[in-house]
Parts: C-alpha cells; structure tokens; sequence
C-alpha cells in the first residue's frame, strides 16, 4: 500500500494530481487507473454535494488514489463535513493571512491542537467500527492542510501561512492571482510570474511544498525548473480538449 499523500508530500515526492470538478465517482477512478497520485474534488468551483463528495472519496478509495477536497470557504462546518466524509484533507481558496491560516488549522485537527467535533460514527470513523484512539491517530497521521495563494493581499504573508505549523503544503492559484494582480486570464504576465516566484521562494524556504495548476507536460516541465513539482491538472480541461479534437479530426475528413 502507498503511503498516504500527505506523507508523500512530506518526502518531497514529485506529484501530479487533477481537480475534479464534475461530480462523478467514475471519474475520480479512472484518474487511480490511469496512475495519477491525487484527486482534488473541487466544491469551490464544481458542484458536488456533500454525499456525491462520499461517493467520490469511496471510488478514490476503491481505485487506490488519494483524494482531497477544495472547499468553498474555510468555516470550521465546512471542513468538518468534508473531513468526515473521509477526505484526506482540504485545499481551501483565498487565505490571506496567518490568522486565516491558524483558523484553518484548527478547524481541521481535534483538540488540543484544533477544534475540530468528534463523531466516530461518521464515514471517517468507519461509521462508528473504529475506537476512538485509532480514530484520532490516524487523522492526526493524514490530515492535510492547504491553503490556497491568490490574492496580492496575501503575498506578503505568505512566509508566516507556510511557516506555520499544521500546515503542509501550499496551493497557486495562477488564475485568481492575475485577476488580483491586475492582469486577468494572463498568469504569464511578467508580474504574476514575478509573485509566482517570489511565493515559491517564500513556501520553500520554511521547508513547505508548492502546488500549482496546469494544463499541459510543457508547463509541468517548466514549473519544475521554478521549483515547483506538484502539478495539479482540470479534468475538464483534459475531457474538453479531448473532445474538440476529435470532433475537429473528424469534421477534416474528405466527404465520402
């Protein structure tokens, strides 16, 4: 059995994982099958329900892929259910800040690190047929935290939100980022690849792991030579673009 994503991320392994934004269990297998390390089931942007999030996670499960969620926001209800379900852990959009950050983390652990409910009885307690003490030491094993980088409020704290502890990795929002920066839809703007890299910097130098969206082997290439080697791709970006070209390819044949 593979070791659990966060353990991976803290090994310093290469990652390449794929939001999900459709709320389709199949879907999340057929990313086990086709070898991905992880799934991101995106809530913020897709729309799953908290039970299609479960039946998600349990084709995760039965494809041998880890799976975490991308929450709407980051109230402690939020993660609570998410965790539940039995989510490896959460990605959490627009953290700005250290407060955010620590809020975050204690959301997501039970007490005395968090404050996260405790009911055994949910999917992550195996609906009530696990003890208690296993239950906590194994959330306290592979819960991730991650909070997602993107807007210019938060560049400048980006050092104090890695630095923190609780916190395993961050995510790049590259998309958001421009839109705050000034130069919406256009990550390749000098200055959005000057904040990328300053935010690389910044997360690597408190031993933290950056994460980053992309859309094809050319960028996960170049990402790698910033620095950054955990990759996450759109399911529906690989589906969309793989149906316009074959309808393309197909449109181009001769007439019969």
């Amino acid at each position: 059995m593979k070791p659990c994503l966060r353990t991976r991320i803290r090994n310093g392994e290469t990652l390449l994982g794929a939001f999900v934004m459709i709320p389709s269990p199949a879907v999340v297998e057929m990313l086990g099958y086709a070898g991905f390390d992880f799934a991101i089931i995106d809530s913020e942007h897709g729309a799953s329900s908290v039970e299609s999030v479960e039946n998600q996670i349990r084709a995760a499960e039965a494809a041998g892929i880890s799976v975490i969620v991308r929450t709407v926001g980051m109230t402690a209800g939020e993660v609570l259910r998410i965790l539940d379900a039995g989510a490896e852990g959460v990605v959490v959009p627009h953290v700005k800040c250290e407060a955010d950050a620590r809020a975050l983390v204690a959301a997501a652990h039970y007490a005395p690190r968090g404050i996260r409910g405790m009911a055994t009885t949910a999917r992550a307690g195996r609906h009530g047929m696990t003890s208690v003490a296993e239950h906590i030491a194994n959330a306290a094993e592979r819960t991730l935290v991650i909070p997602q980088i993107e807007d210019a409020e938060a560049l400048p704290n980006v050092r104090a939100i890695a630095a923190l502890d609780g916190i395993d990795a961050l995510f790049i929002g590259p998309a958001d980022l421009s839109m705050s920066l000034g130069h919406p839809g256009n990550p390749a703007h000098p200055e959005v690849v000057k904040a990328i890299d300053g935010v690389v910097s910044d997360i690597t130098s408190v031993g933290r792991r950056p994460m980053i969206f992309t859309k094809s082997a050319e960028e996960v290439s170049a990402m790698r030579r910033r620095g950054i080697d955990i990759a996450v791709y759109s399911t529906t970006s690989i589906i969309s673009v793989a149906i316009r070209r074959t309808i393309e390819e197909v449109r181009a044949l001769p007439a019969a």
